[in-house]
């Protein structure tokens, strides 16, 4: 087995995140947040990912390393600005499973 093996892609990891963010949202966002999000979703929203950036430094006691986590941002892009809902920085190993969320 490659180490690739034992990491989701990209793209999994990117749709669990966006999983946990739509199964938390009502918990951590406001409901003008949530129906915000909902009305405008299908034509203004994103899901972008990339390496983790080193701001999570301060939210984890680990060594974040690149090719393991991923950096998820969750909003909509609207013409004067962007509103983002959460950042969520999630790993790719299957057998360590970790996601952290940063809230609107």
């Amino acid at each position: 087995m490659t180490q690739a093996d034992h990491l989701w892609t990209i793209e999994e990891a990117t749709n669990h995140a966006y999983e946990v963010f739509l199964e938390l949202a009502p918990d951590n966002l406001s409901e003008q947040d949530i129906i915000e999000f909902n009305k405008y979703r299908e034509d203004l929203g994103f899901i972008e990912e990339s390496e983790p950036d080193e701001s999570w430094q301060e939210f984890t006691e680990f060594e974040i390393e690149p090719e393991l986590y991923i950096q998820v941002l969750v909003g909509l892009e609207f013409e004067n600005q962007d509103v983002l809902f959460a950042r969520i920085l999630i790993s790719r190993d299957k057998a360590a499973p970790f996601v952290h969320v940063l809230w609107k």
